[in-house]
């Protein structure tokens, strides 16, 4: 008797310990409450050359898993100073773009990034769409 319960205590530890790593590999980012603080925190990501903080408001529908370390080489650690963010509006009340400029290195710097609203949180689009066809497919 006391051997099945320490094999039914060992399942339950297994199924337990599966549950909390299928929990946390299928977390997703949380994203920003505004298209601001969306901006805001990637411009401090950058800054802090943070990963993990990209990753949180990166658009789950885009794949950034190349575009996250390739931003981060060119304009993380401070490379980047942003001198000014717009962000604009479009007829879709889910989506924005965002104009960021400034200068890395000294050289003038802009770009044109992409704001998605999923369940009421901002996120950026970085890398290319997940659900993409190519042509002729």
């Amino acid at each position: 008797m006391r051997w099945k319960t320490i094999i039914g205590l060992a399942v339950i530890g297994a199924l337990a310990i599966v549950g909390v790593i299928v929990f946390v590999l299928q977390r997703g980012p949380d994203g920003a409450a505004s298209p601001e603080s969306a901006v805001s925190d990637y411009v401090a990501a950058l800054k802090a050359n943070d990963r993990g903080r990209l990753e949180n408001i990166a658009d789950p529908d885009h794949d950034a898993s190349t575009e996250i370390p390739a931003r981060l080489r060119q304009l993380g650690a401070g490379r980047l100073v942003v001198t000014g963010t717009a962000i604009g509006t479009t007829e879709s009340d889910s989506q924005r773009p965002v104009d960021i400029t400034g200068t890395v290195e000294g050289s003038p710097y802009s770009d044109r990034l992409w704001l998605y609203r999923h369940d009421g949180r901002w996120f950026i689009a970085l890398g290319p769409n997940r659900n993409a066809h190519p042509k002729g497919t």
